[in-house]
């Protein structure tokens, strides 16, 4: 007797079902030739792979967060309100400078006139020049009333007497008048103590560069020993004339 091969009875059985319209039983169903249901390894994409070509392929957008999308659509400043503002600094700088004038710093003969001021002037004219009994001196009225220094040192050495109650305190053109009671300090200081307030007054209450300069110069001219101003200026026969050649030599001397 010849032994059938099974896989052959397999197939017979598999072709009359079909001939027959029968169902494939599960047991036959479930075996499938190998050759036919094997899957070449290289077809078969692994995971790792898969998930790699997907992340290629795939765009990620990021959307800005909102402060950088408030950046983006906010309005620009025009380039002519830029420059504007580049320059509020310095125009604000160079109209305080046009209100406000540094301090002059007291040293030499700008300090002793300044102790002067304030032991022999300040009770009548005020502390800061602001005027009481006397004149006020502050505000750049010194210079208005005095635009000649020399006629300045000679009215504070020869006082209201000296130059007669009446007649014309300072400049004429200002219309005062002497009305007494301004001392002669011709006899309590010396040319140098005069000349120094004198600048003082100036420098300080009235604002002269002019003042200033002359101090620095007189304060050189002092220190070197080039000129001497401890002597006393004559209440009645000084002129203003003579004052002025000491400042005359005074630039001078430095010039």
């Amino acid at each position: 007797m010849v032994e059938i091969p099974e896989h052959l009875l397999k197939r017979s059985k598999s072709a009359r079902e079909r001939m027959t319209g029968q169902t494939p039983s599960k047991d036959d169903s479930s075996e499938v030739d190998e050759s036919q249901s094997a899957t070449p390894a290289a077809e078969i994409e692994s995971p790792v792979e898969a998930s790699t070509q997907e992340s290629e392929k795939t765009i990620v957008v990021v959307e800005d967060a909102p402060y950088v999308n408030a950046a983006k659509t906010r309005n620009k400043i025009p380039w002519w309100a830029a420059s504007a503002l580049l320059c509020l600094p310095i125009w604000a700088i160079v109209y305080v400078g046009t209100l406000e004038r540094p301090d002059v710093e007291a040293t030499g003969v700008l300090q002793h006139g300044a102790e002067i001021y304030a032991q022999r002037c300040s009770s009548c004219h005020g502390a800061n020049g602001g005027g009481g009994a006397g004149y006020k001196l502050n505000d750049g009225e010194v210079m208005i009333t005095f635009p000649r220094i020399e006629d300045m040192a000679e009215w504070i050495t020869k006082g209201s007497d000296g130059f007669g109650i009446g007649n014309s305190y300072g400049d004429p053109g200002r219309g005062r008048i002497v009305a007494g009671g301004m001392p002669a300090f011709g006899d309590v200081l010396n040319a140098e103590e005069i000349i120094s307030v004198v600048l003082h007054e100036r420098a300080v209450f009235g604002n002269s560069e002019d003042a200033v300069i002359l101090a620095t110069e007189l304060d050189h001219i002092i220190e070197a020993g080039e000129m001497n101003l401890e002597m006393y200026f004559d209440a009645e026969t000084v002129t203003s004339s003579e004052i002025a050649e000491i400042f005359e030599d005074t630039h001078n001397t430095t010039s």
